[in-house]
């Protein structure tokens, strides 16, 4: 009797190290898709950010004032007024 308890005691804690083996071997594959997944979304970050800076440099270049004036003496036609000059008479 004292020996089947003892086999059946050996079996019970086997098929739990057995189950927390398989436990960890899950856990340890999901962490590693985690590292893959965070360095892959760390190079995507830095290429976003690469793009964003050159989107803005992009938008200021366009909207500065001398290439808001080219576009309008090329594209629309216009030209810049000359100031009249004022004659200060005494």
């Amino acid at each position: 009797m004292i020996n089947s308890k003892k086999i059946i005691n050996i079996l019970i804690f086997c098929t739990g190290i057995f189950l927390l083996s398989i436990e960890k071997i899950k856990l340890s594959w999901e962490i590693a898709t985690l590292h893959n997944n965070y360095a892959n979304l760390k190079v995507e970050h830095d290429n976003l950010k690469d793009l964003n800076l050159k989107l803005t440099t992009q938008f200021y270049i366009q909207n500065s004032p001398a290439s808001i004036e080219k576009i309008a003496k090329e594209v629309l036609g216009m030209e810049k007024k000359r100031p009249k000059k004022i004659k200060n008479e005494k």
